[in-house]
């Protein structure tokens, strides 16, 4: 193992192009930071540069395992060398990174796909160094709120840095369309046998439809995509500065006697947050499908309604619909559960007037946040 004087890294990747910028910051604070690209070059710098840290990134979670496992293979003591392993993973193979971190293949999993915070990649490795150093089964307790509240803070401010991220992606888009329709000019001008007036009017052409076709189509499709990406990062911001005050100033929950109701038809996330809402104190009963969550509703009026954007039996904006119109229910709140994909329900039920719409998967802290929230703002409507 390597000294204390020394902490390396190693990022085996086939996509570096998608991890350029995780990798431009990974060595602005880890100088001796190395890349491989196969099994061969990998191999190679565990033994020469005794890594203490290896990250797993190639295109999948399998393919990541596998190389891994060959590693493995053509060299024995090669988890002496190694004192942490890290697996790279898309967010649809979060259960199956999990699966294979518990079957202690790696030591951690970090989601790179769709979009990454590459500052908790940082707090990782650091983390993972002061462990190395200390060499204490106990020193995870070193990790103080002072640390934790700093991370918060580094994740609330990394807007701007994918802002500019997204901005950099933009314009090296635009100069390599021009680039392209400008050599695809010169091809026309120099192999066709045409007279000046004949590429003056080429050229007018293809300039045109580079300026008000493609240009235009890149510009409309980047705006999109910025206030996508900004909608995910405030959401993810958001969270933190909630945990960053809930680590501050823990508080329990106020509305122990309060009636929610949970319309989920997903069994493991449905059972997830039912946990997480029964834990903190609040009462929630759940239901898996519209019928029968209207059924409850004939007789008993939640508080809070929190329903899932897709129903297996019906129509969620028929069941929120259903809701307005009661008029046992004209103060109940109405908070939706939308997924990727969800884009045009979520957008009518805005339209409908609910209350809330929650990202899936909801983070827990932000669930009881928003259902303690309600409840207040309940409260003071009947006051």
């Amino acid at each position: 193992m390597s000294s204390k004087s020394r902490f390396t890294v190693l990022l085996v990747s086939d996509e570096l192009e998608d991890l350029k910028s995780l990798c431009t910051l990974v060595k602005r604070h880890f100088s001796l930071f190395f890349i491989a690209k196969n099994e061969e070059e990998a191999l190679k710098i565990i033994v020469e540069k005794n890594i203490d840290v290896l990250l797993m990134g190639l295109s999948s979670l399998q393919a990541s395992e596998v190389c891994y496992l060959h590693l493995l293979s053509a060299k024995k003591n090669i988890e002496r060398i190694l004192f942490r392993k890290i697996v790279f993973c898309s967010r649809d193979e979060l259960k199956e990174a999990f699966n294979i971190c518990n079957k202690d293949v790696f030591d951690d999993y970090f989601v790179v796909r769709p979009l990454y915070d590459p500052y908790h990649l940082l707090l990782r490795l650091r983390f993972i160094r002061r462990i190395k150093d200390n060499r204490d089964p106990t020193a995870s307790q070193a990790f103080s709120l002072d640390d934790l509240c700093n991370y918060f803070d580094q994740v609330v401010n990394c807007q701007d840095s994918v802002t500019d991220l997204n901005a950099y992606s933009y314009e090296k888009l635009l100069s390599i369309v021009s680039f392209s329709m400008d050599k695809m000019k010169q091809k026309i001008f120099t192999e066709g046998d045409l007279h000046a007036q004949q590429q003056s009017q080429i050229g007018t052409l293809i300039d045109n439809h580079t300026e008000n076709s493609l240009i235009k189509n890149v510009s409309e499709h980047q705006k999109e995509t910025q206030e996508r990406i900004q909608e995910n990062v405030q959401g993810i911001a958001d969270i933190a500065k909630l945990k960053k005050q809930r680590a501050v100033n823990p508080e329990p929950a106020a509305f122990t006697e309060s009636n929610i109701l949970l319309i989920e038809d997903d069994e493991v996330v449905r059972d997830n947050m039912k946990h997480a809402l029964d834990a903190a104190g609040y009462a929630a009963q759940i239901s898996g499908s519209a019928t029968h969550a209207i059924q409850l509703m004939r007789t008993w009026k939640p508080d809070i309604v929190m329903i899932d954007l897709t129903l297996p039996d019906m129509s969620p904006l028929y069941v929120i619909n259903t809701i307005q119109t009661d008029p046992g229910m004209q103060h109940s709140r109405i908070l939706v559960l939308a997924k990727e994909g969800d884009k045009d329900n979520a957008e009518e039920a805005m339209r409908q007037g609910v209350h809330e719409i929650m990202r899936k998967p909801v983070d827990r802290d932000m669930l009881l946040y928003k259902v303690d929230y309600n409840l207040k703002a309940l409260k003071k409507e009947e006051s």
